[in-house]
């Protein structure tokens, strides 16, 4: 086979492009990453200052109710599993966020207080202390 040195340039070229689209794309998904990282890191320090905001007082700022307005109204423990799993009835998502909306025994009701996306924030951090 003969190469001309048309075919070489036009391989070259070829080549050449698609080196440049790689790093390119490369480029973009690793800024997309960490755009995602941020996101994911302001959004975590957001539900955490709401966490502690409004349920840390007596759910403790690591969820196990040991707090002493906690031990007075009985707070959960949300760490333990055993917790988890005798009220299987009340740990859905939506069970979770009408407790936190309506209040339950000695909680107070946070639906005016919080929007559902706020609530709904909360119960995915609550759900993360299970283990």
């Amino acid at each position: 086979m003969k190469f001309t040195r048309q075919g070489v340039a036009v391989c070259s070229a070829v080549a050449f492009l698609f080196a440049f689209l790689f790093v390119v794309s490369e480029t973009a998904r690793a800024t997309s990453q960490q755009k995602r990282g941020d996101n994911f890191a302001r959004r975590s320090r957001k539900v955490g200052e709401l966490y502690n905001r409004n349920c840390a007082r007596c759910h403790g700022a690591a969820g196990r109710g040991d707090t002493p307005i906690g031990k007075i109204f009985k707070a959960p423990d949300f760490t333990d599993p055993e917790w988890w799993k005798k009220n299987a009835n009340i740990t859905s998502t939506k069970r979770l966020a009408l407790i936190i909306a309506r209040g339950k025994a000695g909680m107070p009701a946070f639906g005016k207080k919080l929007t559902k996306a706020q609530i709904k924030l909360l119960v995915s951090h609550v759900r993360r202390f299970r283990k």
